[in-house]
């Protein structure tokens, strides 16, 4: 073959590579789309400041590679303050990256985590105060260095013998209500210190709103400021609706991730468009490994139990094989909402053994 015609065939080869591929993955933005919120929630887990020092979330056993990021929170500057909200009630990290040759003394408000989560750095840290679930801290990060915040009830050995968590969904046409909720929910955390056990967080699986409006998210988020402990939040069907922004992620970060609190693992699935990322269905056995938790759960805005509850499923496949592997990986109960109803499934077959089901 000779030089010409051999350009023509790579080109040919280059052009039907390109020509298979009939849409970069949302390129014409869509957060109906449960692939394009994969994205946004990965977005959303770092951010590069003004100031030059580069924030993101971590796994909590990250090493100190600082070229990987998880998404486990979402980060945002505003006025000057980098913000992180935690998306969970589990142990956190984040590393500071400055990309300066100045050493930084770097104003940093963490949102979400709960009030005996202990912090650890290494570097010099302040905590300048303590309101609910948020911290003010002050941390230094040296010039082309890197810092490192770890914190959660793990680090402070909180965990008791006896533990709860609670779960709701489903609030959506309601926000008063969920104020006397949220105000409910400090009540429970009372009782169960006095009672010498340890209130770990709130799971809610979907439907924080009834239009997925950024004015909707706006008044749920600002309800949970008054919260005194961690939610754990993933969308439902109604928190999608909107395609033209992600206005979910916006505001609580990632719908597709898992932590350990306690002896309990905890998966989060974002099933709010009826099915799920196909880069989520690879994941699934990473976020359904209980890690040496004695307790594992599921949580998603849709049943995933076709005979019954499949309803809302837009792929009935990817509901069996996602309960299919959580019962492959040894889990014990899937938490459910969407159907407005207190369902208890005590046996649901799957893949030769059976799961508990709790809408």
């Amino acid at each position: 073959m000779n030089t010409t015609s051999m350009n023509f065939a790579l080109t040919l080869g280059v052009a039907a590579a390109l020509t298979s591929c009939t849409e970069t993955e949302c390129a014409t933005p869509d957060f109906n789309r449960a692939e394009c919120r994969v994205l946004a929630e990965n977005g959303f887990a770092r951010v590069l400041s003004s100031s030059g020092v580069e924030l993101r979330f971590q796994r909590p056993g990250a090493t100190k590679d600082t070229a990987s990021w998880s998404a486990e929170g979402i980060v945002v500057e505003r006025g000057g303050v980098l913000t992180a909200r935690v998306a969970h009630m589990g142990d956190f990290a984040l590393s500071l990256r400055n990309t300066t040759d100045a050493e930084l003394t770097v104003e940093l408000e963490l949102d979400n985590v709960h009030p005996r989560a202990v912090l650890e750095a290494d570097a010099a840290l302040v905590e300048l105060s303590t309101v609910g679930t948020k911290r003010q801290l002050e941390i230094t990060v040296p010039a082309d260095g890197v810092t490192w915040v770890r914190g959660g009830l793990g680090l402070a050995a909180a965990c008791t013998s006896s533990f709860r968590v609670l779960v709701l969904a489903d609030v959506q046409t309601n926000p008063t209500q969920f104020s006397r909720i949220i105000e409910r929910i400090a009540q429970e955390a009372s009782d169960a210190e006095a009672a010498g056990e340890l209130l770990t967080g709130v799971v809610m699986p979907g439907d924080l709103t009834e239009s997925s409006s950024e004015d909707e998210f706006r008044v749920f988020a600002d309800l949970l400021e008054t919260a005194t402990v961690p939610f754990a939040l993933t969308p439902g069907n109604h928190d999608v609706y909107s395609s033209t922004l992600p206005f979910y992620n916006q505001n609580f970060g990632p719908g597709n991730y898992s932590f350990n609190v306690c002896d309990v693992h905890v998966a989060m699935l974002d099933t709010g468009s009826g099915s799920i990322a196909d880069s989520v269905v690879g994941r699934l056995p990473e976020l359904f490994d209980a890690d040496g938790a004695a307790f594992s759960l599921a949580a998603m805005h849709h049943p995933p139990y076709a005979e019954i509850t499949g309803a809302g499923w837009s792929r009935e496949d990817l509901a069996m094989l996602t309960l299919g592997e959580f019962a492959h990986q040894g889990g014990d109960l899937v938490l459910a909402g969407h159907a407005h109803m207190l369902r208890d499934f005590s046996e649901v077959p799957v893949a030769g053994g059976e799961v508990r089901e709790i809408i």
